[in-house]
């Protein structure tokens, strides 16, 4: 009888603390199986960067909402790597640059206009700001302050570029590289 009551009891046990999983695929309404990227919006809008395009998903109503170059034409990818939100936008960061989402419009950034490297690594934002943007990329970091760009690269960082940017209580700036290690930025001092 005492091993029936603590099996009963293990039933129970295991069934309060059981959580339901939701696996998401093409058949329930994703672009792609081949998801690289994750973000969710400051209204719990949960963003997907695919290898055909990246979309965005309501999950109170639910609905899904795509994003590709065959609706969107200045879409400088299909092949979404990273994505970040703001208070008012989403980054969408591709091989071939970047795109700011604020809807209805998308603003393209790449080499030519900002971007210290077309092959964006990370999109790493301080605070949900839209004026203090990082994006790392394979030649260095390149830096949004609402209405310009400021790039950094080789000597200042590691000639292998940046994956991550991540920032300290004092406003420092804490820079990633694939193989160089940490680079630290104080704002006005790199230190390798």
């Amino acid at each position: 009888m005492k091993k029936l009551i603590i099996l009963l009891m293990s039933i129970v046990a295991l069934q309060l603390g059981a959580q339901t999983i939701t696996n998401y695929t093409t058949t329930d309404g994703l672009m792609d199986n081949f998801v690289e990227c994750i973000n969710v919006d400051v209204d719990d809008n949960i963003w997907f960067g695919t290898s055909v395009g990246f979309q965005k998903y309501n999950p109170s109503t639910p609905d899904w909402t795509n994003f590709d170059i065959a609706n969107y034409p200045d879409m400088v990818s299909n092949s979404i790597k990273q994505l970040n939100s703001t208070l008012n936008a989403i980054w969408i960061g591709s091989d071939y640059g970047i795109n700011m989402w604020n809807e209805p419009v998308l603003t393209t950034y790449n080499s030519t206009n900002g971007l210290a490297s077309n092959q964006v690594k990370s999109i790493d934002v301080k605070d949900n700001s839209p004026d203090d943007i990082w994006i790392g990329t394979n030649q260095g970091v390149s830096h949004f302050d609402g209405s310009s760009w400021i790039s950094y690269s080789t000597p200042d960082l590691h000639w292998s570029g940046v994956n991550a940017t991540a920032f300290d209580s004092n406003g420092d700036k804490w820079f990633a590289s694939p193989l160089g290690g940490i680079t630290h930025f104080d704002g006005t001092t790199f230190t390798l």
